[in-house]
């Protein structure tokens, strides 16, 4: 981890089920980002919470964690309290599209989108439709996905992708919402 809890070890699950985000993917998410400070993210799929832990060490003001699983639930909790973030992090447990799509209804939106779905599931066009129809994402505000290598676009959406990295299967791309 980075920013100022540098060095600080999160609490993970054990198995097979779980891949989490490597050092690597975290260091280019947040090179790239440059200064998060201030900004308001949302982080789906959010496992143990670790890139948006990440984003609270290095300034984010709020953030919201979606994960269905109760078993991740409880160490993302840990987590946040741990690292003294539970005054200024949200966390939902249920079905992310149907969550993302109820935040739209309230109209909040986001600075960051931070999406780390299964691979297996091929989620990407579908992530990309439902935050297009929900407004979650600010104007200029920047969405990144990560993603199995073999996770096509197969629908239009209004997002630009400004970059995508490769780190062996695994692909972030990183959009941007129309200005």
């Amino acid at each position: 981890m980075g920013g100022k809890d540098r060095g600080r070890k999160l609490a993970g699950p054990s198995g097979t089920e779980f891949r989490p985000s490597t050092g690597r993917v975290k260091e280019f998410i947040f090179s790239y980002l440059f200064d998060v400070t201030g900004t308001t993210f949302l982080d789906l799929f959010a496992g143990t919470g670790s890139i948006g832990i990440e984003a609270f060490s290095r300034g984010a003001a709020r953030g919201t964690f979606i994960e269905q699983s109760h078993r991740h639930l409880s160490i993302l909790r840990r987590n946040l309290e741990t690292c003294g973030y539970t005054a200024t992090a949200r966390v939902l447990q249920g079905d992310v599209f149907s969550l993302m799509e109820r935040l739209g209804g309230a109209a909040e939106q986001y600075d960051l989108i931070f999406a780390d779905p299964p691979f297996k599931a091929m989620y990407r066009s579908r992530i990309l439709a439902v935050i297009a129809g929900s407004g979650i994402l600010k104007k200029s505000g920047v969405l990144l996905i990560e993603h199995e290598q073999h996770d096509e676009e197969t629908e239009p959406h209004p997002f630009s992708m400004i970059r995508q990295k490769k780190f062996g299967h695994c692909v972030i791309s990183i959009y941007e919402a129309p200005t």
